[in-house]
């Protein structure tokens, strides 16, 4: 029994010598996969991705498409929050408009950024809008609670030389603001130095103005019977109120013409898109244009 016991012994050290050896030359199964094997599992709960990837195809929205943005102030008439879109009566008009917002679209209180809760039935906002298929959307939603200075456009309706007050009806609300002139008040008339007499009812104006709306500086831009020449791409035509714009290419800005006294046979020759110059007086409402030349080459 002894030898037995011993032999048996022998005969399992000698199986434990060889079997560290025999793992030694095996790979282990933590070790780093093959090229053929499987790679290693995400964490629980996310998807792996690719960092040169910028959206998810499936689940994140398509980027918005490069157009024209246009600035449009109003009040708000309804939010509807679920399905992400608001019905919005622009500033001067009894017409309404839905206007529509997604996650792409960024919200601001008073210049800080915000969200779409911030947006409540009857305030006042300003959008910057564009057209995303055949729908208004709102790249930007602006919120202001705060009145502050500012700048602003408009028509005067009011000058009291006595009082130093100019009243100015709003370009975008449409309703007339009271402005107070100072010892440092800057009056200009174009590029020119200016004067309070410049200052006539019917003049279109623009103004920079304080918290206190006291105006620091005002600009008339056009008094009734100037005389303007536009020149550049119509961005606008309505052939039923024989009305144009006009993205006018010497100063950036955009303007509505009245063509009522140009010829039908070529008010229907003007196309969005095309380049046309205008002669044209302000008189006192509007810009009537005089003369309209279509396809008129891009003004230098």
């Amino acid at each position: 029994m002894r030898t037995y016991s011993t032999g048996l012994l022998l005969t399992l050290a000698v199986m434990l010598s060889i079997q560290p050896g025999y793992c030694q030359n095996q790979a282990p199964f933590t070790s780093s996969p093959s090229a053929s094997g499987p790679a290693a599992p995400a964490a629980e709960g996310t998807t792996p991705r690719r960092h040169s990837e910028d959206r998810d195809p499936l689940l994140d929205l398509p980027p918005l498409q490069h157009r024209p943005v246009t600035l449009i102030g109003g009040v708000v008439v309804s939010m509807d929050e679920v399905m992400n879109r608001m019905v919005l009566q622009p500033f001067g008009t009894k017409q309404r408009m839905r206007v529509h917002f997604d996650t792409r679209t960024h919200f601001y209180v008073d210049g800080k950024e915000s969200t779409e809760r911030e947006v409540k039935q009857g305030q006042r906002v300003y959008l910057d809008s564009m057209l995303n298929g055949d729908r208004v959307f709102a790249k930007g939603i602006w919120i202001r609670t705060s009145a502050d200075s500012g700048v602003g456009r408009g028509q005067i309706i009011d000058f009291d030389a006595g009082r130093k007050t100019v009243t100015v009806r709003d370009e975008l609300s449409n309703q007339p603001i009271k402005m107070q002139l100072t010892p440092s008040t800057t009056v200009r008339k174009g590029n020119q130095q200016g004067s309070e007499c410049d200052l006539v009812q019917g003049a279109l104006v623009s103004m920079e103005f304080g918290a206190q709306k006291e105006l620091r500086s005002i600009n008339v831009l056009a008094t009734p019977g100037t005389a303007f020449y536009f020149a550049g791409r119509v961005t606008y035509v309505d052939l039923s109120q024989k009305l144009i714009a006009i993205d006018n290419q010497s100063d950036g800005k955009k303007y509505d013409v009245s063509a009522e006294a140009i010829a039908p046979s070529i008010l229907r020759q003007v196309r969005e898109g095309q380049q046309v110059a205008v002669s044209a007086v302000f008189d006192g409402e509007r810009y009537a244009a005089r003369s309209l030349n279509v396809n008129a080459g891009k003004p230098q």
